[in-house]
């Protein structure tokens, strides 16, 4: 009797080793077949940090030296990030990072860091990073730029500039 539920667990193994086999070597044989005429691939890169969309390559696939799904694959591999979507007769090829586009990582705002004012990568309202923290207190700061401040929207490129409007507020009121 127990012969026979080994034999049908035999087969039953089989037949999904077999199954898998296919679909394996199915996928294998897809993937070496060049991309059809008119196909367009579009390479793109999200910072995340800044939310902004960058288009790296844009051409066909033999453009980019990549004709068959496989090379793409190896030019822009999952472990590094990307992502491969195919969508009739275009290819997207995307990457998400978590940092800032090249543009926006030459910006500066000013914001808070432990009670003073520091100078803050990105633009304003965008937290990349502190890059360093100055003598100037943000309660030493008018009101309304010391919410700005607070809020990591002083759009200030730097702790210079912020003085010399603080010595005009001086001039001012005194």
């Amino acid at each position: 009797m127990f012969g026979n539920y080994r034999r049908l667990l035999f087969y039953a193994l089989a037949a999904v080793a077999l199954a898998g086999l296919i679909f394996l070597l199915g996928d294998q044989v897809l993937a070496r077949r060049p991309f059809p005429s008119g196909t367009r691939v579009i390479v793109k890169t999200v910072y995340d940090l800044c939310g902004h969309e960058v288009v790296d390559r844009e051409g066909t696939p033999a453009e980019l030296g990549a004709p068959t799904p496989r090379e793409l694959r190896y030019l822009y591999p999952r472990r590094e990030g990307w992502q491969v979507e195919v969508k009739d007769r275009g290819v997207t090829v995307l990457r998400s990072l978590e940092e800032l586009c090249e543009k926006c990582s030459r910006l500066t705002h000013l914001g808070e860091k432990g009670g003073f004012v520091a100078v803050i990568r990105g633009p304003a309202g965008v937290d990349g990073g502190v890059i360093r923290v100055t003598k100037t207190r943000v309660d030493s700061l008018p009101s309304e730029l010391r919410r700005k401040a607070k809020d990591g929207i002083l759009d200030l490129p730097d702790e210079e500039t912020l003085l010399q409007i603080l010595d005009s507020l001086e001039e001012e009121s005194g």
